[in-house]
């Protein structure tokens, strides 16, 4: 940009000092006015790197039983990549299965056929409640059979809605027993030897709920420790996430291992990126999936598109300068054989204009405020005020006061 003003401010002429004949012009200052496109973009050099990588580690320890890839090698999603010896790690399962049926065994003991939730159940009084739910509910389909005005037809459907529910309700209590619980209140009643009550009951004294609670949390307890111990082994095998190639394998066969330890890395041989550094001034004008242009140095005149997949919230300063990290990440490569490390140029699209007018920026020139070029039409040269839009470091787009064909000269 600065050796683009510094070569305006010396082509700066006086409109009046314009040709009066084209005859002192040759033919390579004659240029003509064509649509085209235009970009602002910055522009620095990097080497490529593969962009999906990932590390693979243990989920639990154990000695390792195989390694079944090397660096290297071609894998699809769902490969075992490296296993651990599981001998130990089945019997833990075996172990908490049996722990969690001894547990569960003691809890059933106490509370078959019965949990310690158990409902007072009243059998005449649930058959009551499902008969008169009956009848609301005949009571109010009659109703709702004659001519009613808009309200009460509101009200006698909620009344019939409501019995509906209630039927449904009391045939449910009646199925599974519906009642008080009998740890609270009326049931002790029943085993001081006074009259039975009307209704079936399993009775448990109050001081016997702790017994249960603590039966139930072991029972809880052993099927947690079993849910780990199934994790565990499932976690003896370490699978490839996606279709990728082995970058580093950093574990052998018989090698004590513990949770955690990275036993391999792989990556997407189709994904690449790049890092470049991009100063204070413009870094604002550089957004998240932004266009971007990779070159390859050894693949002349391809052009690859890329996009901002990163920009660095901190900076990186030397010397005074300030400048941030910004990576672009290739849309499709897979139809180059790209390798890690190749010098690619990336260009960081800042602006764009399609199909608009430019001119070289050496055709322009400045006088009060005001831009000209100097057209010439029928063999005469005569200055014409343009108005302007961007500019790139060798063109210029012309937004106003030219046409398409028309012939401009570069002084």
């Amino acid at each position: 940009m600065l050796i683009t003003l510094v070569l305006c401010s010396i082509s700066v002429l006086s409109p009046s000092c314009a040709y009066e004949s084209a005859s002192a012009v040759s033919e390579d200052q004659v240029i003509t006015v064509q649509r085209g496109n235009l970009t602002i973009d910055i522009t620095a050099a990097d080497n490529l790197a593969l962009s999906a990588r990932e590390d693979l580690p243990f989920q639990t320890a154990g000695f390792v039983k195989e390694v079944l890839v090397e660096e290297g090698d071609a894998v699809e999603k769902g490969q075992v990549l490296v296993s651990l010896d599981t001998t130990s790690l089945e019997l833990a399962v075996k172990e908490e299965e049996i722990d969690l049926e001894i547990a569960t065994s003691d809890f059933r003991e106490i509370t078959y056929p019965y949990t310690y939730h158990t409902l007072v159940f009243d059998v005449p009084t649930s058959l009551a409640d499902i008969r008169d739910a009956q009848r609301q509910l005949t009571d109010a389909q009659e109703v709702l059979e004659i001519g009613l005005s808009f309200d009460q037809y509101w009200d006698v459907w909620n009344n019939l809605k409501k019995a509906q529910d209630n039927l449904i309700e009391a045939r449910a209590y009646l199925t599974r027993g519906y009642g008080a619980d009998v740890f609270s209140w009326a049931p002790a009643e029943a085993s001081k030897g006074g009259k039975n009550p009307p209704f079936d009951i399993q009775i448990y004294p109050i001081e016997d709920y702790w017994t249960l609670r603590e039966k139930e949390l072991k029972m809880e307890r052993a099927q947690l420790a079993l849910d780990e111990a199934k994790s565990d082994l499932a976690g003896a095998a370490i699978v490839a996430p996606f279709d990728g190639v082995i970058t580093e394998v950093n574990v052998s066969g018989g090698k004590k291992v513990s949770s955690g330890t990275v036993a391999v890395q792989i990556a997407d041989p189709d994904r690449f990126e790049a890092e470049i550094m991009v100063n204070e001034t413009d870094i604002f004008q550089i957004n998240l999936g932004g266009g971007a242009w990779v070159q390859v140095d050894v693949l002349p005149g391809v052009s690859l598109p890329a996009k901002v997949t990163q920009i660095s919230p901190t900076a990186t300063i030397e010397a005074g300068v300030v400048n941030y990290k910004v990576k672009v990440e290739i849309e499709s490569a897979e139809d180059y054989q790209l390798r890690e490390g190749l010098t690619v140029t990336v260009n960081l699209v800042l602006e764009e204009r399609n199909d608009v007018l430019l001119v070289p920026n050496g055709a322009i020139t400045y006088q009060g405020g005001e831009t000209y070029v100097q057209v010439l039409t029928d063999g005469v040269i005569e200055p014409c005020s343009i108005t302007t839009g961007i500019s790139n470091c060798q063109y210029t787009e012309v937004t106003n006061g030219l046409s398409e064909g028309n012939q401009v000269i570069v002084p």
